[in-house]
């Protein structure tokens, strides 16, 4: 994995902090991930998307975060809202639904590489909370798409590679118009005991991953 001490905490638009899950015996720890500042995406940066794309800064450095909680944390929070509770991650209004489903897709295989990575490092759940209803179409869209486009097609060189991707797209994501508390406090520490499972039954498939896939 890339060091990131080049990469202060300071410079990076979100914020990441630790939040315990505990449900009778059970306890966990969730990685929580929140935006500092209004991020919304809009026909520019669908534009950016239809090109060829690779992990940026920011993603190096969520999975450096993500790696020093590794053994310890297997599901993490995406908050839509700031630390005030303001929705500041969002699709830009003015697009069409046309455009809306457009964006879901592309940020769906744009963010692919680095969801591998995650649940290479040992997540298994990523759930996006506080989001709009608006929002939740588009990347369930986006997933859907993606997820079918995987099933049918022979792209991937590596058959491990693309079952990989194709279980992430179908159990590791969720994105919910629900409120990071409801998530968090409520739903969450009722599939404690799954996680760890979801893990061991991972690990065949997780070994033979090309390093090139998880690096």
């Amino acid at each position: 994995m890339l060091a990131c001490k080049w990469m202060p905490s300071e410079s990076m638009p979100f914020l990441v902090e630790d939040f315990g899950l505990k449900h009778g015996g059970l306890s966990h720890n969730a990685m929580v991930i929140i935006p500092k500042q209004p991020m919304i995406l809009g026909r520019d940066r669908i534009k950016q998307l239809r090109g060829p794309s690779s992990l940026s800064r920011v993603d190096r450095w969520l999975l450096e975060q993500a790696s020093r909680r590794r053994g310890r944390n297997r599901v993490i929070l995406f908050r839509a809202c700031n630390r005030e509770g303001e929705r500041v991650w969002q699709f830009d209004p003015g697009l069409s639904d046309a455009e809306l489903e457009e964006a879901g897709y592309l940020l769906t295989c744009a963010l692919l590489p680095f969801h591998r990575r995650l649940l290479h490092s040992g997540v298994v759940l990523m759930v996006h909370t506080d989001w709009g209803l608006r929002e939740c179409y588009a990347m369930r869209h986006g997933v859907r798409r993606l997820g079918e486009e995987l099933k049918s097609s022979t792209a991937h060189a590596e058959s491990e590679v693309r079952q990989a991707d194709s279980w992430l797209l179908g159990n590791m994501l969720l994105h919910v118009a629900l409120s990071f508390n409801h998530v968090a406090q409520k739903l969450l520490p009722l599939h404690l005991s799954m996680l760890e499972r979801r893990w061991s039954q991972l690990q065949p498939l997780l070994a033979q991953l090309p390093a090139h896939a998880v690096d």
